[in-house]
């Protein structure tokens, strides 16, 4: 039986109401057992079971009333699957948990890493990402987690240096939209409440508890809020309120951002946590700007009931906050609602299968001269440790006995570096790098052992030794590579796959798997050629000075060529593409373009390629990027086969922010509507011209007399009503040559009895 929850609310006394909107322990909830509330449980997260995090939270008042101590309870999450690190007295104490465990869940098989939010944005794969999503909520029931934190993390890919960088999902806001919704949905279709971070633009560790972020308007419209929107829409339970400040506005008090955004405009109706710690001002302040849960506990209630005291909280606001937190427990409390059992093989099956399938599908071939795939009987002499690093430290690390080795995978391997020379032996140079919550990274460069290894075999290889060099990075995002990749044969990035990826590494060098992975964020050839380099905080102030053109956009308008550009990513396979047919050219808003397309597998091998649709604003009033992505299919082809598929987009998709104005306009004109397989790269491309657009940008009066010297047969018709009209054609010289960016309507105060222009205007883009 649910919660009656108008009954608890109308009983609640005003202390009861605020002790449940603060949490009490660092990852769960308040009970109120008056009311029959449970515990919710919370967990990171986006990548599996965070152990770290869950047996602290449920044996830490275990171990202070024992012999053990805290540091131990630490080391036994830590190596709970590496017993030989563990002292004896901490082996013992983790039979203890382990007993306790089995008693409260009935089984204990090892969590499932799964890849972080960069890796699956490199998918590219919507479907896939629902998987991955339904894989994490089957775990998390298993482990009677309520919530998982961090289903998605969806802050942009802006700034490389970013500790965790790895778990976005992309530079792009529309694939990261794309994607991350399709987590929320894999992850609520079990039952377990998903939960949306960071809200909002909580883009670089540094100083991110205090730190304030200066960001246009427009680029909060454009590029921070549409992935949050669409996975809000797509169902989200939660939303977690990030550190930052807005435009000299904390996150966690900004009514603007919680109410008018999130509430109003996205239609959110769940649960609001603050991210933990984030709350550093009054805690009822918070509550009036929108903010319902207050974590990590125990959070001091104190502060709510003052704020409705002294009135600064109302009382329709604190009821508003309890409610969200009640229907939250109501739906997704594993002890308020029946869930369904799974076996431990069938844990592990369906966790493994997920995790295969992404890392599969998100490794992405960078650069292949030919030597890939490698045969079986190739000789293969390992440069680096003989696993992967599987998961980003901090909130994403996963403690697992579920990952692979190089050993376990490498069909013939090479001892001796003197057989490097030897045709039927390849130098596998792994570079593993760190990176995690809390600290941000001094550099783009490769590590040292990397780059020795690296300076040793290429200039071998340049002296004319016949060495054949594949180099994988398992990083958390791009690296300066630009000094050997001439001389690299294979180049591929595994990022931190989870714990089948090397597995699925070693499937794609071996050939068993085509490689279809796409970059989801730009490499650069170095550091300071990224659109934020600028901007990079020395303190608590940062000025997202790149606006709108974060990533591709910035590269593309500067005209600064990457290493590897967004949406590339190489295949064994090779494809054609056309447009077949494009149902419409001239365009309405609220209309809707189809582009029919073929694409062709001319290679001789079985691959998915991803497609790719820009838009490009031929002649715009207010700056644009020269490309935006609005829509992709990725496309499984048989050898030889040729697929008819479509994507289709909304004109009202088209639009841009006015800051001005603050509104989205749809200007009218003429669109190029592109097919490819990257960014830098078109296919096929279609001329749409939108007519009747947005009122504020049309052709006509609301034009300035700067912009009207783009279009000299426009301009004659004005001159020419001007003339009918008997008007001082003065006026509108003198306004061009000492104020152009006056309206025509302001400039020519008669000028709405200027029928010849208006009608030229009205039919100019109907020609």
């Amino acid at each position: 039986m649910g919660l009656n929850i108008d009954a608890i609310i109308s009983s609640m006394s005003l202390e009861e109401k605020a002790l449940l909107l603060c949490g009490e322990t660092f990852f769960r909830t308040r009970k109120l057992e008056k009311y029959s509330i449970p515990h919710m449980q919370l967990l990171d997260g986006g990548t599996g079971m965070n152990f770290e995090q869950l047996i602290s939270d449920w044996y830490r008042d275990f171990v202070d009333e024992s012999k053990f101590n805290r540091e131990q309870l630490d080391n036994v999450s830590k190596y709970f699957y590496e017993v030989d690190k563990l002292s004896s007295e901490e082996k013992e104490l983790k039979a203890i948990i382990e007993k306790k465990m089995m008693e409260k869940l009935g089984s204990v098989p090892p969590p499932g890493c799964y890849p972080p939010g960069i890796l699956l944005g490199s998918t590219w794969n919507r479907e896939l990402v629902y998987e991955v999503g339904d894989a994490l909520g089957m775990e998390a029931r298993q482990y009677q987690v309520d919530c998982l934190l961090g289903t998605p993390n969806i802050n942009l890919l802006r700034e490389p240096r970013n500790g965790r960088f790895f778990e976005g999902y992309s530079e792009d806001p529309y694939l990261a939209g794309e994607l991350g919704s399709q987590l929320v949905k894999g992850v609520e279709g079990r039952g377990v409440a998903s939960d949306v971070k960071h809200f909002a633009a909580n883009n670089l560790e540094k100083n991110r508890i205090g730190i304030d972020q200066h960001i246009s308007y427009r680029a909060l419209e454009e590029m921070y809020l549409p992935a949050f929107e669409k996975c809000a829409r797509a169902g989200a339970a939660t939303f977690m309120t990030s550190y930052p400040s807005i435009n000299g506005k904390p996150c966690t008090r900004n009514p603007w951002l919680l109410r008018d955004v999130l509430r109003d405009r996205f239609e959110f109706e769940g649960l609001n946590m603050s991210d933990w710690g984030a709350c550093t001002g009054d805690a009822g302040d918070s509550v009036e700007a929108g903010m319902d849960l207050f974590m990590p506990g125990p959070w001091p209630h104190e502060g709510i009931i003052k704020a409705v005291e002294e009135k600064r909280l109302s009382v329709e606001n604190l009821d508003l906050a309890v409610r969200h937190m009640l229907e939250f427990v109501d739906k997704y409390s594993h002890e308020l609602n029946v869930n369904e059992k799974v076996s431990p093989e069938r844990f592990v099956a369906i966790g493994d299968a997920a995790n295969y399938k992404a890392a599969s599908e998100g490794i992405v071939l960078l650069k292949n001269n030919g030597i890939l795939p490698i045969k079986e009987s190739t000789n293969v002499m390992l440069f680096g440790e003989d696993k992967l690093r599987i998961y980003g430290d901090g909130s994403a690390q996963v403690y697992t006995s579920r990952e692979g080795k190089f050993s376990d995978y490498i069909i013939n391997k090479a001892d001796d570096e003197a057989t490097l020379n030897d045709e039927n032996t390849v130098a596998l140079v792994v570079c593993t790098m760190g990176s995690g919550e809390g600290k941000d990274k001094e550099n783009l460069k490769v590590d040292l052992r990397t780059r020795s290894t690296l300076d040793v075999l290429t200039g071998s290889k340049r002296v004319g030794n016949n060495i054949k060099i594949i180099l994988v990075l398992n990083v958390s995002g791009p690296v300066e590579i630009s000094e050997w990749v001439d001389d690299i044969d294979a180049i591929i990035t595994t990022y931190y796959p989870g714990g089948e990826g090397c597995h699925a590494l070693m499937d794609i060098l071996y050939g068993r798997v085509n490689p279809s992975g796409h970059l989801s964020c730009t490499w650069p050839v170095r550091y300071e050629d990224t659109p934020a380099y600028l901007c990079y905080p020395d303190g608590y102030h940062c000025n997202y000075g790149e606006d709108i053109y974060v990533g591709y956009r910035g590269y593309q308008k500067r005209d600064v060529k990457p290493l590897f550009c967004f949406g590339h990513g190489l295949s064994y396979s090779s494809f054609d593409l056309n447009i077949t047919n494009i149902d419409k050219h001239l365009c309405k808003l609220n209309e809707t373009i189809t582009l029919s397309y073929s694409i062709t597998n001319t290679g001789n091998m079985d691959g998915a390629q991803v497609v790719q649709l820009y838009v490009t604003d031929k002649v715009s009033r207010v700056g644009k990027p020269l490309r935006e992505l609005k829509g992709f299919d990725k496309v499984f082809v048989k050898a030889g086969e040729t697929i008819s598929k479509s994507i289709s987009i909304s004109v009202n998709n088209l639009a841009s922010y006015d800051d001005d104005l603050m509104k989205w306009i749809v200007e009218d004109g003429e669109y190029e509507l592109a097919l490819g397989f990257d960014c830098d790269h078109m296919e096929a491309q279609e001329i749409i011209r939108v007519v009747d657009g947005s009122p504020e940008y049309r052709l006509g009066l609301n034009m300035t007399i700067d912009e009207l010297q783009k279009y000299p047969q426009l301009r004659q018709a004005l001159v020419n009503s001007i003339a009918t009209a008997g008007d001082d054609i003065m006026s509108l010289i003198m306004t061009e040559r000492y104020i152009p960016a006056t309206k025509i309507k302001d400039a020519l105060p008669n000028s709405s009895a200027y029928h010849e222009f208006i009608k030229c205007c009205d039919d100019y883009l109907k020609d």
